[in-house]
């Protein structure tokens, strides 16, 4: 490699780096950050990986009927602020509310 395509390769890398970096400085509109908070805090039934998972945001216990695609079907009391795991997210089929427990 010649001395002039290193030196041309150093400068276009230098440029990219400083396209990238001022790039970053973009304000983020609130709708973003409201769902990017949602996706970080989620509330109800949702994926993590291959799991299924629930979360209460509410201020009561909240009683779930599970229904699965192979294996048998299940209740879960979840209280508030905390966060259920219903199993795998491929064999939950359905998840009801059934009031309080």
């Amino acid at each position: 490699m010649t001395r002039t395509n290193t030196a041309r390769r150093m400068v276009l890398a230098a440029s990219i780096g400083a396209i990238l970096l001022a790039g970053g400085t973009a304000a983020v509109p609130a709708g973003a950050a409201a769902a990017a908070a949602a996706a970080r805090n989620p509330c109800g039934l949702y994926r993590d990986n291959d799991q299924a998972m629930y979360k209460n945001c509410s201020q009561a216990n909240e009683n779930l009927f599970v229904t699965r695609i192979v294996s048998s079907n299940t209740y879960h009391c979840v209280t508030p602020g905390s966060v259920a795991h219903l199993g795998s997210w491929n064999n939950v089929f359905r998840v009801y509310h059934r009031g309080t427990c």
